[in-house]
């Protein structure tokens, strides 16, 4: 079996690539290492083959059975700096479809929580997204594109809006990485954490190698579709320092200020049931086991990023 994973030397795409060597499948990453870093792939180096452009690119790669796009601009705030990129995003998503088709292979592809902003949880699938941001604004018409591909071409695909992705190998993300992250970061650092608010808001956090775990049974499976990702239950982002606190056994200097952002998400906690009924995928890595695992990965490094 041949896989492609777009956005490979990323935080989540070089867990993808890790998991498909290990399952014995023949790889190539195609990343342009915006956020992403080839040292995320030193595992793996020897066993894939990369390729250093953006995922439009795949339109020369040769036939694959399945294609991971996880290579989409990822965070809501690089969109508010430059909205150019709802385009840039839509456009290789196309290229994607048209390959897919083409070589009659699945795809499985990242879209987001964000989608449900400005509605109250539990976020389920059926919620029609209203217009919050940019980058909803990109990642909504994938999953109609990928939607109207499978209804006039027979595209098999599945659309998985991950919640709080957290986890280990985030460091190339800087200041678009997931909170807990920033977290662990800001401790080893011992410098000030920023806080938007009093710290109540709430996200639904789910590990990386459970996210891997439900593209792969995604990319096996036969079903069609859009899945949410998440573990079902939301924490505040106070609660989420304690746990980092109590885990590194020292205190996080933290301010809190103004939220400056508009249409800022405040809660996202996932409806659960149909990527468990239909996919059959439930999560299994509890929050304080992988928090525990995020930060001794990040322990041991060198450096962390170390942003405002």
């Amino acid at each position: 079996m041949k896989a492609i994973v777009t956005g490979g030397a990323g935080f989540i795409g070089s867990h993808i690539a890790e998991r498909l060597v290990n399952e014995g499948y023949s790889v190539t990453v195609i990343d342009n290492l915006h956020t992403g870093d080839k040292k995320n792939l030193k595992k793996i180096s020897e066993k894939i083959k990369f390729v250093q452009k953006n995922a439009s690119s795949i339109k020369t790669e040769g036939k694959a059975d399945v294609v991971f796009h996880e290579g989409i601009y990822s965070s809501s705030p690089m969109y508010r700096e430059d909205p150019e990129l709802m385009g840039k995003a839509i456009s290789d998503f196309i290229s994607i479809l048209e390959y897919c088709v083409k070589n009659d292979c699945k795809l499985v592809f990242a879209s987001s929580s964000s989608i449900y902003n400005g509605y109250p949880p539990p976020h389920t699938e059926t919620m029609f997204p209203k217009v919050k941001d940019f980058y909803t604004e990109a990642r909504y018409p994938m999953e109609r594109f990928a939607d109207l591909f499978n209804q006039m071409y027979g595209l098999k695909y599945c659309g998985l809006r991950y919640f709080s992705v957290y986890g280990d190998k985030e460091e190339s993300k800087g200041k678009f990485a997931n909170m807990v992250s920033q977290i662990i970061w800001k401790g080893l650092l011992d410098k000030e954490l920023i806080i938007y608010g009093d710290g109540s808001q709430r996200r639904d956090l789910i590990n990386v190698g459970d996210v891997v775990s439900a593209n792969i049974i995604a990319a096996k499976s036969g079903e069609n579709g859009i899945f949410n990702v998440g573990n079902g239950k939301s924490y505040t982002f106070n609660e989420i320092i304690g746990m980092v606190e109590d885990i590194m056994q020292r205190k996080i200097k933290r301010k809190n200020i103004e939220n400056p952002l508009k249409n800022y998400v405040d809660v996202v906690e996932a409806d659960t049931a149909k990527s468990r009924e239909i996919l059959g995928f439930s999560p299994s890595v509890k929050i304080k086991d992988g928090i525990k695992a995020a930060y001794e990965y990040y322990k041991q490094l060198k450096k962390v990023p170390d942003i405002l």
